[in-house]
């Protein structure tokens, strides 16, 4: 019995050092319908960690220019800075955050902390300590690829954190790691798309040029989702029997995501080099 009762003491004891009680936070929908009710929540929980990978080596931007789409979802329901944490090395390769560019998305680069650091372990030290501070809107984490600090103990004190202040967290990788196991509430994987011609006019004169952002978006691991066939609340990558995968377009006046229209992104004939009276006579 003494036994028993030492085995119990210890799980309320580790329940509080954890802070296991679950906390309600508010969710950030999405957009459309069909993605946010693949999230236990129906949006993007707040107050969790959630990590983004390219779908392959050339979709690193990519990953950049949708997190900070879902930057601009939070920053608008919550109040404070958010800390953007980056390799230096990363940032000398890829080149720095443009700020206009970040405005065009409807995120104010005003509200943006940047940490540059030459460690990954700098980098989690950095997320910890922010995420001490409920103050802050989000912080976001970016990994090279060989980052081994970055575990699921390292990514459960991350969570904690978050839960704890109510902070949300993203980690964005430079590339997927297979098989790697972590405490994120949700997980996606991100591949750029071409955007759709639009209409404009210049000092040129009138034309097409690139519309909204696109991207194709895999949600690959859901905790507490309904997707998937395994018991432990972590999908693989299905919702309801289908892949859960989206081609979205950002919406920066509403700052939200759309699906965008499947037969709107033809281009006229001159546009692929093709003479516009043999397209009609055709």
């Amino acid at each position: 019995m003494k036994h028993a009762f030492d085995i119990e003491a210890l799980r309320r004891r580790i329940a509080t050092q954890e802070r296991l009680t679950p906390v309600r936070r508010p969710a950030v929908p999405l957009g459309p319908a069909a993605l946010d009710a693949a999230l236990p929540a129906h949006g993007l929980a707040t107050g969790a960690l959630h990590e983004l990978v390219p779908a392959a080596h050339g979709d690193f931007a990519a990953g950049i220019g949708f997190g900070f789409c879902l930057l601009a979802r939070i920053a608008r329901s919550r109040a404070g800075q958010v800390l953007w944490a980056v390799p230096a090395h990363l940032e000398h390769r890829e080149g720095g955050l443009y700020p206009p560019g970040l405005a065009a998305l409807g995120f104010d680069p005003g509200r943006l902390i940047q940490v540059t650091a030459r460690k990954p372990i700098d980098i989690l030290w950095a997320l910890e300590e922010a995420l001490g501070h409920a103050p802050l809107a989000a912080v976001v984490g970016v990994l090279p690829e060989k980052a081994r600090d970055y575990d699921f103990p390292a990514s459960r004190r991350l969570a904690l954190r978050a839960a704890a202040q109510g902070v949300t967290a993203l980690i964005l990788r430079e590339r997927e790691v297979p098989g790697m196991s972590t405490a994120a509430e949700t997980r996606w994987s991100i591949a750029s798309l071409p955007s759709r011609l639009e209409g404009m006019t210049s000092r040129a004169g009138a034309g097409f040029g690139p519309g909204a952002p696109r991207w194709q978006i895999k949600l690959t691991k859901c905790r507490k989702g309904t997707s998937g066939g395994r018991s432990d609340g972590w999908s693989a990558g299905w919702h309801g029997g289908r892949p859960d995968n989206w081609d979205v377009e950002w919406d920066h006046e509403t700052l939200s995501f759309r699906l965008p229209p499947p037969l709107a992104d033809r281009a006229p004939a001159w546009a692929s080099g093709i003479d516009s009276s043999w397209a009609e006579a055709s």
